[in-house]
Formats: structure tokens, C-alpha cells, sequence
């Protein structure tokens, strides 16, 4: 059977590219500065060592120093974000080098940690934003022109290479991604932050203030209108698309306690052919501390609809709501510092298509999540500590998973800190591969189960100066039950979802950063992946390897020059060089990004920003057909007030 051509399925595909949405192209399955910124003199000493000692959050769900957790763990901060001139939450991402991002379209994104990345395969990464899982059950992934935040508010990204499913539970397989926003305590006054050029015009804007004696706000909008990628032929993809969001948030605290209360709301509207996404989210969080530890309690509520037309006058509908509660207690007993909670989460999915037999059945069904986890650190001596610990999660599709974990941590000395881990996560089934069903082509699959994955993890994190730092480790991740696409006993078709395929991947993330002078700092990474998959005896799949394993570079390379030029001049400088995918024909690139920024006052920043500037279109992504991403060009203006 041979791949139906895109002018043979010009409905599905044109829609999957509008879309980024593995299911509106089912044949992909078959065969086929403001205010108070930081100068880098302040930096210098900041970033280097002091940077090291970070609190972060997402490793054992309690503060701890960066230096000193047991992960591969980069951490974006606030900073990096402004002087980098990302426009989206989805390029300051590029930041990590710990990421796999390639830019799909001008509303997609393929993206992954440690391989697995297309379309089909991106489905293993855990992302949250302030404690909200943004990942779909309609296909595990997630949709990336639904998610944005108002990038000034942004405190840091940490970015967790390797399993977490400890703590956070089924996806997050090969990483997660925790945005983490500021307090309305940090943005209190006024800020506007417009950028305009010849691919994106964005602004945002927000104001915060006080609540009497209680505690304080801020409320944000914002609005963008993006341009179009390019076809391989030099034609536009007619991909362009604008939306506005506007959101909220309050904190307040009494003795003992604290409260936040935030929310959300989009609407994002695509022309051509027709489509619209719209949602919101709100969250609830209570925080009470102990004398010894801690007890909180979070609840959000979330709903993403998701409409798309097609030039035939048919589409599709999907409309998802989550309500999510998750408890969680922190105690430090003696040497030990244990963290427990539990939590349930409900997925109310629909979905109706008319431009194409390929449905869901049921067509609206609800997905439950319930979750209990607990996980202790044991310091065994003064340089060495033990962490361990499991979740237990009972899903509709795949019943109880266990997610255990082991992690060492030794302080060799000051500067020098070692460990390494042994984990367990899965990936629990979506709608997708549970209920997909085509009269004579796809039948729904009872029996597809979770995909595992047993990973292996060392590291080493060193401070050798005041001025130089590196973070190195290394990885052996072993999968199985990973999905195929199983022809019928007797004839191809109808086929079905199994978990056929199984077979490793390894390789090293390297990163450092240097203050070459108290004006200059460079940060420089490397990821190297290899892998090796298989079919399980007796298997068969006949959409090929890459609809599950995704389309990875063997390598990523990066550099990004951070200078102060005097006069309250500012230049940034990134350069990423990613290597090709040979077995679908997209070659390796290097592109670089420049941004040059001047504080005209201490509440006036201007900005000149050049994206992409070394072609004038390139590759990223292997969906068909390939789009290319153009270079851009922006000015940007920030004032403070």
C-alpha cells in the first residue's frame, strides 16, 4: 500500500499543517531591560556562582540549590529571556540546550528532550506552567499555539532532562519543563513591551498594585499577529495567524499562610483556510508552613477548544476541560526531608470531525487520573545524600503504573558535585490511540498500553572559579511498548495501535558559562543522541519507525555571547548549529540570532532584534509539506512605569 499523496488527502493535510495535529493527517500513521535590570558586571558574580546556588523547585518539589540537585537541570532565567529578544514562550525555549525545538510552521512546534521529536513522537516531554499540566489527552503532546504567558512575568524556566515521574506523574518520560512566573509582589507598577517587524508585531503590557494590607496584584494582556512560513516552492503556506490574551494574578498572605489566585484567557484566530483556538485556565493555591515543613494544596481548572476549517467546508472540533486537585505535605524528620501528596485529575474530551471518516469513539468521554507519591531524602553524611521514592497512578486507559526512582548525590568538595539515578516512568495511552476509528481503515484499540521507560542518569556539576561553570551528564534510557501500527491479519487494512517497538538511547548534555570580563559572558552546549530500536518478535508496523520514534540530529551545538557595551548598551549574540536528518531529507543548519538593546533612561529600554539571520529561509521540522522558517527582523520597545 503506498502513501496516499497529499493531493489525495489534500483535506487532512492541509488541516494538519493549519493544525499541527497528528489526527487531521491520520495517513501520517499509515505507510506513508526594564527597570532594575541587571548589567553583566552584576551578573558576573551573579550568574556564575551565585547562579549555581538558585533555588529550584522541580526536582524534589521543595527549594534547593541548583548546584546541588541530583539531575541534568538548565534553568532560564528572566534575564537570559529579555536580552535573548524571545517573542514566545515557545522560542525561549531555544534557551536550553538541553531541548530539542524545531519550529513546524507559524503555529507549531515539534519538541522534545533527549529524541523522540515529531510530530507523532512528541509526546513524552511534561510541561507545566505555575503547577498546570498543559499536555492533551487527545494525543499526549502538546499544542503549542494554545500556550503563552506574557514572557515579563516569567521568573525562570527549569528544564528537567530525564524521567520525573516521581513526582509529576505519566509524561513526564524524557523531561519536564516548569514555567514558573513571578509573584504580583515582583511586578508591581506599570510595563508595555511592543516589538514590530516584518514577520511578528507583539504587544504586552501589565500593571500591578496593592490590596490594602493583604497582599497585592497584577493583571496583563496581551496580542500578536504573525506572518507566514514558506513553502519549498518559494510560495507562501499561508499559515499566518493573531490572537490576544489576558490574564490575572493576586497573592496574599496571613501569618502562617499563603494564597494565590491567577487565570487566563485566549482567543487565537487562523484566516487561512479558517480555525480557531480559544480557552482559559484558573488556579487556586494554599500554602501554610510548619516549623518543620509545609503543607499545600493547589486546584486548577482548564479548558482549551480547538476549531478547524478546511477550504471544503468541513473541520473539526475538539473541546477539552480539566479539573485538577493535588495535596501534597513536606516534613524534614531528623535526616530525612519527605515530601508526600496525592491528587485527581478528570479530562472531559470531545471531538467531531466532518472532513474525513476518521472519529473518535466514544466521541466524548471522561479520563480520570488519581495519583498517590512519596519520596524521601536521606542525608546519609554530611557530603552524600539518597533520594527515593514512587508514584502510583491509576489512569482509565492503563490502570495502576508504578514510577519509582533513585537518585545519589555526593558533594566531593565545595566546587564539585556528582550523582546519578535510576528511574522508571511511563506514558500513558491517549484518545488517540485508544479510540481512533475509520470505516475499513483505523479500528479503535482496547488493548494499547502505556509506554515504559527505564532510564539510567549520572552527572557532574563543577564551579571551577568565581567567573567559569560546567554541567556534564550522561544517559542510558531503555524503552518498550513503544507504539506501532499494526496491519490486519489477513489483508493491511483496518489496522490497529499495539506496543510492538522497544530499544534504547543514550548519549551526554554538556553545558557551561564563562565571565570572560566583567562585560562579557558566554555560555556555550552540546547534546550528542544515538539510538537503536526494534521490532519486538512477531510485530509488525507498517507507518515505519519514525511515526513513534520521531526525526532527531544526531547532535546540537550551542553559543550565545551576552555583552555590555558601555553607555547602557547591551548586545546579545546566539548561535545554534543542529544537525541533519538524513532519512527524511532535512539538512543540518546553523542559524543566529542578535539582539542589540539600549536603556535610554532606567524605564526605557529600544531594542533591535534579527532572528534566523544567516538564511533567508531554513528547515526545521519534517512534517510534510516542509515549511520554511523565514528570517525576521524586529524593533522593540519597553517602558516601565
Amino acid at each position: 500500500m503506498e502513501t496516499p499523496s497529499p493531493s489525495a488527502c489534500a483535506t487532512c493535510s492541509l488541516r494538519a499543517r493549519r493544525a499541527g495535529l497528528p489526527l487531521l493527517c491520520l495517513f501520517a500513521l499509515l505507510p506513508a531591560p526594564q527597570a532594575g535590570a541587571q548589567s553583566l558586571r552584576e551578573l558576573g558574580d551573579l550568574s556564575i556562582e551565585q547562579l549555581s546556588e538558585v533555588e529550584i523547585t522541580s526536582v524534589s518539589k521543595r527549594a534547593e540549590p541548583l548546584s546541588q540537585a541530583p539531575a541534568a537541570v538548565y534553568v532560564i532565567t528572566s534575564d537570559d529571556i529579555r536580552r535573548s529578544g524571545a517573542t514566545s514562550l515557545a522560542e525561549a525555549l531555544r534557551l536550553a540546550p538541553n531541548l530539542e525545538v524545531a519550529r513546524v510552521n507559524s503555529q507549531s512546534y515539534n519538541m522534545s528532550s533527549r529524541g523522540m521529536k515529531s510530530a507523532n513522537a512528541s509526546n513524552k516531554l511534561l510541561v507545566l506552567i505555575d503547577g498546570r499540566s498543559i499536555y492533551t489527552p487527545f494525543f499526549s503532546s502538546v499544542f503549542w499555539d494554545q500556550q503563552d504567558v506574557m514572557l515579563a512575568d516569567v521568573e525562570r524556566i527549569e528544564v528537567i532532562s530525564g524521567p520525573g515521574g516521581t513526582l509529576w506523574g505519566s509524561n513526564a518520560v524524557n523531561g519536564v519543563i516548569n514555567v514558573i512566573t513571578k509573584t504580583s509582589a515582583r511586578t508591581q507598577g506599570g510595563l508595555v513591551d511592543v516589538k514590530a517587524g516584518d514577520f511578528l508585531q507583539r504587544g504586552e503590557g501589565r500593571y500591578g498594585g496593592k490590596l490594602g494590607d493583604l497582599g497585592t496584584y497584577r493583571v496583563y494582556g496581551l496580542g500578536f499577529d504573525q506572518g507566514s512560513t514558506r513553502r519549498p516552492s518559494g510560495a507562501s503556506a499561508l499559515d499566518d495567524w493573531r490572537g490576544k490574551q489576558a490574564g490575572f494574578r493576586a497573592d496574599l498572605a496571613t501569618p502562617g499562610n499563603s494564597y494565590t489566585l491567577q487565570g487566563d484567557a485566549y482567543d487565537n484566530v487562523i484566516d487561512t483556510p479558517g480555525g480557531r483556538r480559544r480557552g482559559g485556565n484558573v488556579i487556586g493555591r494554599w500554602n501554610r508552613s510548619f516549623a518543620n515543613g509545609s503543607l499545600s494544596v493547589q486546584a486548577y481548572y482548564d479548558q482549551q477548544d480547538r476549531d478547524v476549517r478546511d477550504i471544503a467546508g468541513g473541520g473539526s472540533f475538539e473541546r477539552t476541560r480539566t479539573l485538577d486537585i493535588e495535596v501534597e505535605h513536606a516534613i524534614n524528620l531528623g535526616t530525612h526531608r519527605i515530601v508526600w501528596g496525592a491528587g485527581q485529575r478528570s479530562w472531559r474530551d470531545r471531538f467531531t470531525n466532518t472532513a474525513n471518516p476518521f472519529e473518535l469513539k466514544p466521541s466524548e468521554e471522561t479520563l480520570n487520573v488519581t495519583n498517590v507519591y512519596a519520596q524521601d531524602t536521606v542525608k546519609l553524611r554530611d557530603d552524600l545524600r539518597l533520594t527515593f521514592g514512587s508514584k502510583f497512578e491509576y489512569s482509565t486507559f492503563s490502570g495502576w503504573e508504578v514510577m519509582p526512582n533513585v537518585r545519589v548525590g555526593w558533594q566531593a568538595n565545595a566546587d564539585n558535585f556528582a550523582w546519578a539515578a535510576i528511574s522508571r516512568a511511563v506514558r500513558a495511552p491517549s484518545r488517540l490511540e485508544r479510540d481512533l476509528s475509520a470505516p475499513g481503515i483505523v479500528n479503535p484499540s482496547p488493548d494499547f498500553q502505556s509506554e515504559k521507560l527505564v532510564a539510567y542518569e549520572a552527572g557532574w556539576r563543577a564551579q571551577w572559579s568565581r567567573v567559569a561553570s560546567i554541567s556534564a551528564s550522561v544517559f542510558y534510557d531503555d524503552y518498550d511498548d513503544l507504539r506501532t501500527t499494526k496491519p490486519g491479519d489477513v489483508t493491511p487494512l483496518p489496522v490497529t495501535f499495539g506496543n510492538g517497538w522497544k530499544g534504547y538511547t543514550y548519549g551526554t548534555d554538556v553545558w557551561g558559562s564563562v565571565s570572560l570580563a566583567g562585560w562579557w559572558r558566554l555560555d556555550a552546549g552540546v547534546e550528542i543522541l544515538r539510538k537503536h530500536f526494534h521490532l519486538k518478535p512477531g510485530e509488525r508496523d507498517i507507518a515505519g519507525s519514525q511515526t513513534v520514534l520521531g526525526h532527531d540530529p544526531g547532535h546540537q551545538v550551542f553559543l550565545r555571547s551576552f555583552f555590555d557595551l558601555g553607555r547602557n548598551v547591551e548586545l546579545y549574540v546566539g548561535l545554534r548549529q543542529v544537525g541533519a536528518l538524513p532519512d527524511v531529507g532535512v539538512p543540518s543548519y546553523t542559524e543566529a540570532d542578535v539582539r542589540l538593546g539600549w536603556r535610554a533612561t532606567p524605564a526605557l529600554e529600544l531594542s533591535l532584534t534579527g532572528q534566523n539571520l544567516l538564511h533567508r529561509f531554513h528547515a526545521e521540522a519534517t512534517e510534510p509539506p516542509v515549511d520554511q522558517i523565514p528570517r525576521s527582523v524586529f524593533a522593540g520597545v519597553r517602558w516601565s512605569f
